[in-house]
């Protein structure tokens, strides 16, 4: 059985700069390794994070040996993600100008006929088979916070004003450990999708799964970019399709569905994180994606935090004079 990994990465049409990143590594025939990053965190604060999480993820591919990976598939991904949460939160703390850099990723490993994916963030990894697609990852967003709880239908999520605020993202001090989602025994045609929400957030998943379907995988990865950027394009757009054997021909034919999330499946209870920075907002219906500004800090350092509270200081000491004053007229003036 052939298979195959095909991958394309662009800057759509509002950026300026692609502050995504991605790498591929295949061990031996029936090892592959893929990940995706999508940076943010201002000008250049991005595309550092975003290269520096696929570098540092590859790096640490390369100091373990492949017996040793095979063994415990999900507790490499696990130490190359926290390594590259830390390479981040190094970066951020020696340069101010990256402080409230970030970057999501979602990265998976596939050993025989197994998947093992891991995430952070609102980047995506989805199954393809016969017909269906099906969303393996779960977003680390409000907007996926709420409709977890049941304040909004996932079909709205996309449109919601919360949709891009992250929840967890790398360069984070305190981030969490990565999601893994259910080890996936593959079939025969079936294909991975790893992406950026620069294509999740321009395509619907019945889209997208169109497009894998009826194409070839390195047609379908050019394929998927474009319809991206005719969209709208206002983000970067990447895209890494892992192909576990052909296609068969009636592949063309199969009506394409869209199934029930992986996620679903396998979800466990955990609590709400409040929104962590930096994060991104973006909307479908609007003509240009927006950058927010960053809700704190990626590096965590703590004396950062005093500097953004100097300027209250000066209103607190205002408002004690002003209290000091009035209790002196009060008790002192009023008494005479």
């Amino acid at each position: 059985m052939t298979h195959g990994i095909h991958s394309h990465t662009d800057i759509g049409r509002m950026r300026e700069e692609n502050q995504d990143s991605m790498g591929t590594r295949v061990l031996a025939d029936d090892f592959t390794f893929l990940v995706v990053a999508d940076g943010m965190g201002g000008y250049a604060g991005g595309s550092v994070a975003s290269s520096l999480v696929t570098s540092t993820m590859l790096s640490e591919l390369a100091n373990v040996t492949v017996d040793a990976f095979r063994e415990n598939p999900q507790l490499f991904l696990r130490t190359a993600i926290l390594s590259a949460n830390a390479a981040v939160n190094k970066e951020a703390r020696a340069n101010h100008e990256l402080k409230d850099m970030g970057s999501t990723v979602v990265a998976g490993a596939v050993i025989n006929d197994h998947a093992y994916i891991a995430h952070v963030g609102d980047s995506r990894a989805y199954l393809l088979r016969d017909g269906f697609i099906r969303q393996i990852t779960e977003d680390h967003t409000v907007v996926q916070d709420l409709v977890r709880a049941g304040y909004v239908n996932p079909e709205d999520a996309v449109y919601h004003p919360s949709s891009g605020i992250l929840t967890r993202c790398l360069g984070q001090m305190d981030m969490p450990d990565p999601t893994f989602a259910e080890v996936i025994q593959l079939l025969p045609g079936d294909r991975i999708l790893c992406c950026s929400d620069g294509l999740s957030g321009m395509l619907e998943d019945d889209e997208i799964a169109e497009v894998i379907f009826h194409e070839t995988p390195e047609d379908a990865v050019n394929l998927l970019v474009n319809l991206g950027n005719e969209a709208g394009g206002f983000d970067n757009i990447t895209v890494v399709l892992f192909s576990f054997g052909d296609l068969p021909e009636a592949a063309r034919n199969w009506p394409i569905r869209v199934g029930t999330p992986l996620y679903r499946e396998s979800l466990m209870p955990r609590t709400i994180d409040e929104p962590t920075v930096p994060f991104k907002f973006a909307t479908r219906d609007k003509a240009k994606l927006h950058d927010t500004m960053a809700m704190g800090t990626a590096s965590g350092d703590p004396s950062r935090s005093g500097e953004r509270m100097a300027w209250l200081w000066p209103i607190l000491i205002g408002l004690a004079i002003i209290s000091i004053g009035l209790f002196v007229w009060y008790f002192i003036g009023t008494g005479s």
